[in-house]
């Protein structure tokens, strides 16, 4: 979600985080090569940034979903 963040901002700025809410729905299996993961910032204010992340096995299951809210320093 911070490369997310960075993006949306342009540039690296200190945030410390509020709220992070993490749901594993599934387990990745054993031996994975590799995960997919996508960030996405749902708002970005001025003092807070709202995002959320999803985690998805190579054959496009998703594994695991989180929100997060960051204030920005």
């Amino acid at each position: 979600m911070l490369l997310a963040l960075v993006a949306q901002m342009g540039e690296f700025k200190p945030v410390t985080t509020v709220q992070l809410q993490t749901s594993f729905l599934r387990p990745v299996p054993r031996g994975t090569p590799h995960v997919i993961v996508t960030g996405r910032v749902l708002r970005h204010g001025k003092t807070l940034s709202y995002g959320e992340v999803d985690i998805h096995t190579p054959d496009g299951k998703l594994a695991a979903h989180a929100t997060t809210t960051y204030a920005l320093l």
